[in-house]
């Protein structure tokens, strides 16, 4: 060995080695952006974190800016299930209320069920939390909404904090509103700081949406300080609290949010109501379906916490009126603010319905009934194939869980009336109560299923005479509180929304006319037209829809106009006036490159690459690394995310994702949201700008370089596998890369 290697091993052997990390602290903060940390000195984010630890300078989060689907991404590390705040079951209407966490605290303490309903799905589908990894001694978990479990003593000693305030400051929140939240908050940390001392707990979280709640009810900077002050002190708790606690040397302090905020002291987030826009004329006369009530009621039920299908049925529909309990045509999903996701009726459902409900009126001259019998036989003929085959790989897919219903039937059946102390510890009892959930939930699936396909079969089998006098009931074939199959593209550029002006009429020949004969909807088109007359705001656009984005069998189609639409499928190519044909297909010209296209990234002088570059297919990490700074930041991979096929799991399970999937996305322009409830003015997220994707991850504690900035890009999808890694735990098989330049 040379004198030159001896000295440099010597060297080594003098360094003090990087403490290994045995625990981890993980800091939830919903909503919060690294722009807000910038314009803020926080004293101890900057002396525990950005002087103490590292930061990434650019983490993203993956899909849309939502809480539920961002939180689902990082608290696994796998591919997108949850693709929304709220979806609906296409033939079942049954919600997956993912943020509603009140109905859920009041079953599971009836012994209903154990956890929210996202989690409830991951476990259907076998995808672990980050915090299953650990036993169940060793971890500790706060309220967040990915809720694994109750911690009812936390509940019960918030009440009590609660409770026990002055007569005064009762009084006070009285006539200004009571809440439970701020005792919350406070006993959640007392939680925390004590399992810290506890040396057999090796990870640990806490959630706090304090923040995102103040900024979307304001843009004053003020507010938002004292906010981030409160979380400031906070963390500063925390830190002193680790730095005693047993494990000090080897635990790690992480901070991260879910998503950012597009908020500006400058600006108004304006909201447009679609609701009321999907109510009209112009957006076809639904009944419309959403989770809340519409605030704008001004009704004491618009507070109702317990529903998760509400209604708003159209004043004048062009059918179906003074049916829209039974039979809403339109879901739609408006938290997250900025974007909008539209679940319609089966657009061949809709017209079978329309000719079904002209017919049983038995006022058509007749030789107009003779021809819609004709017409609606037709249609009848066109569906039934591949409805027929629908029909039968899903009374094959049911039958397929018999033996696992079965099963779970003699699991439940043999469970102990009574729980020991031993088995309540081992959380054996919440074991049981998850086989129940999952039992319930399995046998009201095929329930459900088997009422959707029983209706339909009978709508299939309608012949020209059954439309003699009381030969069958609307409801005995149309089926109520369903949205049917998915709509083809073709669908959604040709909908039906009515009968026509004249309701049904014949071409001269005496055939039926079927273009004069309906009312149709280019949902598109609808959707861009939809303008304000008076705009306030020179910042804000007079058209609150960006684009629009639905998934083709030539990629992701984005529809700004007739003239800027793009299509992505590895590759950035400018098309325009697409059209979708009724056997699938698409016609449409491609375009050059040019600025007005979705996601504007030809004109963004923060693009990384020259333009051309986008006309390529390149990986998603290249991607992101070429347009992580532009205004649309990562909405490549992130559409990629939102809209693309997950094909894991089950035939069965594939389904069910499939009917959770809604047709349309609707992305608002900058500083619009869609929010009915009550529109946010302080700020907004769920779009692909960078100002909502652009996320909080920093490090501090055992093993985590001091004073450290990582530039290189990174989303969602690394969060769990970099946590793992610095644990000393490498998982193989999760998709995302582990954060290079944290762990040595």
């Amino acid at each position: 060995m040379s004198q030159a290697i001896r000295v440099a091993v010597l060297l080594l052997a003098a360094l003090p080695l990087a403490a290994e990390t045995s625990r981890v602290v993980v800091l939830k903060i919903d909503g919060l952006p690294p722009a807000a940390l910038a314009a803020n000195r926080l004293p101890n984010i900057e002396r525990i974190f950005t002087r103490g630890g590292t930061t990434l300078d650019n983490f993203y989060a993956r899909g849309l800016s939502l809480s539920a689907p961002s939180w689902s991404l990082l608290d696994t590390g796998r591919p997108l299930e949850i693709r929304g705040n709220v979806e609906y079951d296409r033939y079942t209407l049954r919600p997956f209320d993912y943020l509603n966490f009140v109905p859920f605290y009041f079953s599971a303490g009836a012994g209903g069920r154990v956890d929210m309903r996202g989690v409830e799905l991951l476990d259907e589908l076998g995808v672990p939390l980050l915090l299953d990894r650990f036993a169940i001694k060793e971890r500790h978990q706060a309220f967040q909404l990915l809720q694994r479990g109750v911690r009812w003593d936390t509940l019960k000693s918030a009440l009590k904090r609660f409770v026990a305030k002055a007569p005064g400051e009762l009084l006070d929140e009285w006539i200004v509103g009571m809440s439970l939240g701020d005792s919350l908050n406070k006993q959640y940390e007392h939680d925390l700081l004590l399992a810290l001392k506890d040396p057999k707990i090796r990870y640990l979280d806490y959630f706090n949406g304090e923040y995102d709640h103040v900024a979307h009810l304001t843009n004053d900077p003020v507010s938002q300080r004292h906010q981030l002050e409160e979380l400031d002190a906070f963390i500063g708790r925390v830190w002193t609290a680790i730095q005693q606690s047993p494990l000090a040397s080897t635990t790690s302090l992480i901070l991260v949010s879910d998503h950012g905020m597009n908020t500006n002291a400058a600006v108004i987030s304006q909201g447009d109501n679609f609701v009321d826009w999907f109510n009209s004329k112009a957006g076809g006369a639904h009944h419309v379906l959403t989770n809340r009530h519409p605030l704008s009621e001004f009704k004491v039920r618009g507070l109702d916490p317990f529903v998760s299908t509400v209604i708003t049925p159209a004043t004048q529909p062009g059918y179906l009126n003074g049916q829209g309990d039974q039979y809403p045509t339109v879901m739609l999903d408006l938290d997250g603010n900025e974007r909008a996701s539209i679940g319609l009726r089966n657009n061949t459902l809709n017209t079978l319905h329309i000719f079904l409900d002209q017919l049983t009126r038995r006022t058509l001259p007749g030789a107009t009934r003779a021809a819609a019998i004709d017409a609606f036989m037709a249609e009848l003929e066109n569906t039934r194939g591949p409805w027929m085959q629908d029909l039968a790989d899903l009374d094959r897919q049911l039958k397929s869980l018999e033996p696992q219903i079965a099963g779970l039937r003699r699991t439940v059946a043999a469970q102990p009336k009574k729980w020991t102390k031993e088995q309540i510890a081992q959380e054996l009892h919440r074991s049981a109560n998850r086989d129940s959930r999952k039992l319930a939930l399995l046998e009201e699936d095929r329930r459900d299923y088997t009422a959707y396909a029983a209706t339909i079969t009978r709508l299939l089998k309608l012949t020209p005479a059954d439309f003699d006098p009381g030969k069958f009931k609307l409801t005995e074939v149309i089926p109520a509180r369903s949205l049917g199959p998915s709509n083809t593209l073709w669908d959604l550029q040709n909908y039906v929304t009515g009968p026509g002006p004249q309701g049904f009429v014949l071409t001269p020949d005496g055939k039926f006319d079927w273009e004069r004969s309906f009312t149709r909807v280019n949902y598109f088109e609808a959707l861009h037209n939809i303008a304000v007359r008076n705009n306030v705001q020179s910042a804000v656009s007079a058209r609150p829809v960006d684009f629009v984005a639905v998934n083709t069998r030539d990629g992701i189609w984005l529809y700004h106009d007739e003239e800027h639409q793009v299509l992505l499928n590895g590759t950035y190519q400018p098309v325009a006036h697409l059209r979708a044909n009724p056997d699938g297909t698409l016609t449409y010209e491609k375009r050059p490159l040019g600025p007005g296209l979705p996601l504007a990234y030809f004109e963004d002088p923060n693009l990384a690459v020259p333009p051309d570059w986008l006309l390529q297919s390149h990986t998603d990490q290249e991607w992101l690394a070429a347009t992580h700074k532009t205004r649309s930041s990562n909405a490549i991979t992130g559409l990629a995310t939102q809209l693309g096929e997950n094909t894991s799991g089950t035939e069965y399970q594939q389904r069910q994702r499939a009917l959770r999937r809604t047709d349309l996305l609707v992305v608002a322009s900058d500083h619009w949201n869609f929010n009915v409830r009550g529109f946010n003015p302080g700020g907004n997220h769920g779009s692909f700008l960078r100002s909502s994707t652009h996320s909080v991850l920093m490090f501090a504690g055992a093993g985590i370089p001091e004073g450290r900035h990582i530039p290189e890009p990174y989303d969602s999808l690394s969060f769990v596998p970099t946590v793992l890694n610095l644990l000393g735990r490498p998982e193989p098989g999760l998709p995302g890369p582990v954060i290079m330049g944290l762990i040595p």
